[in-house]
This record gives C-alpha cells, structure tokens and sequence, in this order.
C-alpha cells in the first residue's frame, strides 16, 4: 500500500515517525515540506489541507487515511502490523543546525517565564526539550520568529500569529490533554503521567476507513431531524486587505454558490445576496466587516460541505433543527463529543463542540420547538455567536501579544532596577558629569517604557472592551444549565477574562517604574539646576568684582582726562598772557597769570569731560 510521510525538519515527533516506519521495514515517501519551494511547496501543501484541513505534523498518508501525529495504535492497525507499542528505538534525527548555549539558556528562561505566567510546567524530559528548542531556534533564525516546530509556518507574521509559541492553542491543550501538541508546556497531570488524560485528538478526517467508534453508538442510532437551516462564517483579520479585496473576495464566494452578481446589495461595510441553492430552498450570503475583523457567512437551506479558504481567524458551521433533540443524538451532531450546552432566551437550546483549535471548526447546534426558533431569534442569535467567535479568538491571539510585551517590560525593568538603585546611593557625591550621563540615559529608557505603556494601553483598552461585550452577550442570554454540559459562558471566559487582569497588573507595573523614574529624574533636575545656581551666583560675583573694577578705573582715566586737558588749556593760556605782555597791554609776570589761570583751566577741563561724558551716554541710549 502507498504510504506518504509529510514532515517538517524542525519537528521531532517527525523523527519519530519517521524512525517507526524504517523500523518495521515499511516503505514510504518522506516529504520536508519545509524544504521544498514555489510551486512544489504549495502542491504538497494543497495535498496536506485535503486529507487533514489543518497545518499540525508530522502527517502520515496511508492507502488514502491520514494520522495527525506520532499515534503508533493508528499507525499499526492501518500498516497491518502487530501490537508492539513502546518498543524503544532512536528517532533518526533530521539534519540540524548547531545552536550556541548560551542561545539554549536564553531560550530556556524565556520558556521557563512563560510556563509561569501561564501557570503550567516546562517538559522535565530533557531529550525532548532539546529536540524542540531546535526546532524554535531554527524557525526564529528563518523567520525571525518562535514557530511551532510541530506546525507549518508561512513566513507571514500575521498568518502565523496563532502558531507564535505560546501558540493560541495552547491553554485548551493543557486544559484538555494536560500539554500543547509539541509537549513543550506540559501539566503536572501530564507529567505524573495520569491514566485520566485522553488521547491528544485533531480532528483528522480519515474518510471512513477505519471504523467510527462513539462511545458505542451505531451511526444508525445517531441520525439527527432534517435541519432548519445549515449556516457557515469564517473570519479574517483585516490587516492589509484593502476594501477592494473584501469585496472583490465577497463576490467570488457569491458566484461559488451560483449567486449572480446582481444579487448582491452592498451597503457601505455590509453586503447581502439572496437567490436559490440547486432548486432546494433560498442560499443567502452575507458580508460584514468590523475594525479588526472582516466576517463571511452563508444561510444554506441543507447542509453541505461547502469551504471557505484558509486562513481565518474563526471558523465555525452553525446547524439549526426544528425541533429539540435527546442527548444521544446531540452528542452525534457534536462528532460524538459531550461538548457544551446552555438553554438561553425562551427556551432555545444551543450546543457547541470547539474543535477550531484542533484543525477542524467550530461546532453549534441550535435546537428549539419552530415557535421559538423564529426568523428574528435565529438571525440575533447567529450574529451573537459571531461576535463571540471573533472575540474569543482574538482575545485568545492576544495573548501572544500579552506574553510578548510582558517580556519586553522585563527585560527594560531587569536593566532598570540596577541603574535606579545605583543613582540614588550615588546622587549626594555626584559630578555634573555623573548628573549629565544619568539624565539622558534615564530619559532615553523613559521613552522606551512610554512606548510599552502606549502598547499596552491600546491592547488593554481593546482586550476589556471585547470582554465587556461577550459578557454582555452571554449575560442577555440569561444561560441556564442543558443538562449536565458546561455552559457557553465557560468556555468563551475562562481563557480570557483574566487577560484583561493581566493587563491591569502590567499597566501597575509600568506606571510604578514610571513613578519611581520621575522621582528619580525629578531629583537629578533639582540637583542640576542647584549647580546651576550656584555657577550664577559665582559668576555674578566674578561680575561685580569686574564692574567695580572698571568703575574706578573710569573714574581714574576721567581725572587723567582733567588734568591732561588743564594742561594743555594753561600751556594755550601762557601763550596768550606772553602776547598780551610783549604788545604792552600788560605789565604783569606771565607765569602769574599762569598760575592764577591753573584753576580756571581745571574747571573748564572738568565741565568739558562731563559734557561729554553725557553727550556719549545720551548717544548710546538713542541706539538702544
């Protein structure tokens, strides 16, 4: 029989497979998806999505039935081979690349963090842990991102944000099946190895082939009415897609289902087409797109196996019945699982099985005798559950956003707490210089931690809003119990009412740091304009010692100026008298006269330097 191995290089449950198969002798195909390239990448990919409809490895093909995982039980019974499950063997391990230790501890604390923040434990099996360390250390350097090594990525961060470890998946695992699918997070439960814990299950879709066992129950035993109505919604991220691309991809659907292009009426972000489904009933499509999210449903008058592409952010299929339904035959529709259940508004009950996690879609089953399941109840009640699937998967991808900016304060607090301390011992014996460096180095990581608190501050305000409007939600419903499931509300708020929790104790934390780096900075700025001051008041005096000085020095140059002046007015004086005495005018002793007009030239000569003295000042304030 044709047996097809599809694996990934970084994943070790590949290996695994991989060293079971060449073990029993079996002849095989293996095929690294993540090697191949173009065109041939996409054919094998294409092939994967068809027999499993999810992106989870290592993915084993045989005679047409595929197993998700290392399930040797499944893989011994579609090969034909005996029971010799646990036989020891070593996995060949794929080619892989050489990581520093130093990277290994880093990456190890990183988990270890992790691990605590979400309240689980780190695999204790080393040999294990190595393996996938390798796996996310390979995927970071060709990414630049921490990958599921067990998953396949894309390359494209918003594709791949619900498998960024810790994946989106990873807190129903633990819940479910005590680990994440790669086992790197694991539960106590999981680790004292409990009897209790199921078989890890993704939804494999093996066509048939092997023999469908539900708790016992004969598919004849399990066979539901006929329905009311079948409904189908996907979601994506808006992201980059343009509205154009919205509606470009609205129509595509449309003509998918033979709806004309006249039947569309759009509407600014809404659209709606009616027409008829293969002559058995009315098919109505419609699209809605929201700030974060852009949603396409379809109203089937049966059920069919219509699919939308990949890609979305929530996936669900809704099935409506006319009347209620016993208990065996709930569990049926569900796939043969407990699931959830709540009676909500007048007596309508619906069931849920979520499996979107697992590779498959969300279930529900909504049942109700027809006069409660009325158009208007039906059509509130799938817009409702819309929005909690939006939610609820956006919540849940942002707690990769949580767990990421968490680490990014870490590391900016780790620095910090060091530097404040050291400051504060420092701070009475400091030098300007010590002051300078402190203050652009303090303001520098202030702008870092403004930015975190601007991310966190959005993504809080987001997250307590979306949770706010699932309450409001499940609270209208007015839940009560269907028989002995566990309600709706739950599951919709167990995974992620704390996260708005979370973020109020990360916003405490940044304002703290905030806080605590004001007052630092506060006192640096003090400290800086006290030197300052002080750097004033010995200039002022080194001025006014100045002024002083030049002061007496222009009064010195001022009766320097006097007395020059007086001595050239007595030496033109002493030519005059000489003049006068030789005409005969006067028969007095010049250097009398001389004398006698000393005094007189030394008041000229002073009234003289004043009048100038203030013709120059009048002069120099006309030009101020």
């Amino acid at each position: 029989m044709p047996v097809k191995l599809y694996r990934l290089t970084t994943c070790y449950k590949c290996d695994e497979v991989e060293a079971f198969l060449n073990d029993e002798g079996i002849a095989f195909e293996p095929l690294n998806i993540d090697e191949l390239k173009g065109e041939d990448q996409e054919r094998i990919l294409t092939e994967v999505y068809r027999l499993t409809g999810q992106r989870s490895f290592p993915v084993t093909e045989i005679d047409g039935n595929s197993v998700i995982g290392f399930d040797e039980k499944k893989l011994r019974h579609l090969l034909n081979l005996p029971d010799r499950e646990g036989v020891s063997r070593t996995a060949r391990k794929a080619i892989r690349e050489v990581v520093s230790t130093k990277q290994l501890e880093g990456l190890l604390k990183w988990v270890k963090n992790t691990a605590e923040a979400f309240g689980c434990k780190v695999n204790p099996d080393e040999t294990a842990l190595n393996k996938i360390f390798d796996g996310l250390l390979k995927n970071e350097r060709r990414y630049g991102y921490r990958t599921c090594p067990c998953r396949f990525s894309t390359g494209d961060y918003l594709k791949d944000s619900d498998i960024i470890c810790p994946c989106a998946y990873m807190s129903w695992d633990l819940e479910v099946y005590g680990r994440c699918y790669c086992a790197l997070y694991v539960t106590d439960r999981y680790i004292a190895k409990d009897a209790a814990l199921p078989e890890y299950l993704i939804d494999s879709r093996e066509a048939g082939r092997v023999p469908l066992e539900i708790k016992g129950v004969t598919e004849e035993a399990i066979k539901a009415p006929s329905h009311k109505a079948y409904i189908r919604f996907v979601s994506f991220l808006v992201g980059s897609l343009t509205r154009d691309k919205i509606k470009e991809e609205f129509v595509n659907i449309a003509r998918s289902l033979g709806l004309k292009d006249e039947d569309i009426r759009w509407r600014e972000m809404a659209a709606v087409a009616v027409g008829k489904y293969k002559d058995s009933g009315r098919i109505i499509a419609k699209m809605d797109q929201g700030m974060d999210v852009c949603t396409y449903q379809i109203w089937f008058p049966e059920r069919t196996d219509f699919e939308f592409r990949r890609g979305g952010i929530a996936d669900a299929e809704i099935l409506v019945y006319d009347r209620e339904m016993t208990g065996l035959e709930i569990e049926g529709t569900l796939g043969g699982r407990e699931g959830y259940g709540s009676i909500v508004k007048d007596g309508v009950r619906i069931y849920a099985d979520f499996n979107f996690y697992k590779g498959g879609r969300d279930r529900f089953v909504i049942t109700g005798e027809t006069i409660r399941i009325t158009e208007d109840v039906l059509e509130g009640l799938v817009k409702e559950i819309t929005i909690l699937e939006n939610c609820y998967y956006l919540l849940r991808n942002e707690r990769s956003k949580y767990i990421l900016t968490s680490d990014k304060m870490n590391e900016i607090e780790a620095g910090l707490v060091g530097k404040l301390s050291a400051i504060s011992l420092n701070l009475p014996k400091a030098t300007p210089d010590d002051l300078k460096e402190w203050l652009y180095s303090l303001s520098t990581k202030f702008g870092e931690i403004a930015g975190v608190s601007e991310e966190v501050r959005h993504y809080s305000s987001d997250t307590i809003s979306r949770i706010e409007l699932m309450k409001n939600i499940l609270g209208g419903w007015g839940e009560r119990p269907a028989e002995d499931r566990p309600s709706l509300s739950k599951y919709y708020l167990s995974a992620t009412a704390a996260l708005g929790d979370d973020y109020k104790r990360l916003s405490g934390r940044i304002d703290g740091l905030r806080r605590e780096m004001l007052d630092i900075i506060t006192n640096l700025r003090t400290k800086v304009d006290l030197n300052i001051q002080e750097q004033s008041l010995e200039l002022q005096k080194s001025v006014d010692e100045t002024t002083k000085t030049q002061v007496k020095l222009q009064r010195t140059v001022e009766g320097l100026s006097v007395i020059i002046i007086s001595y050239y007015i007595v030496s033109l004086a002493k030519f005059v008298f000489e003049g006068i005495k030789s005409a005969g005018i006067i028969n007095v002793s010049t250097t009398l006269l001389t004398a006698l007009f000393v005094p007189v030239a030394i008041i000229i000569s002073f009234l003289l330097t004043k009048e100038v003295k203030e013709w120059w000042a009048k002069k120099r304030k006309g030009r101020e």
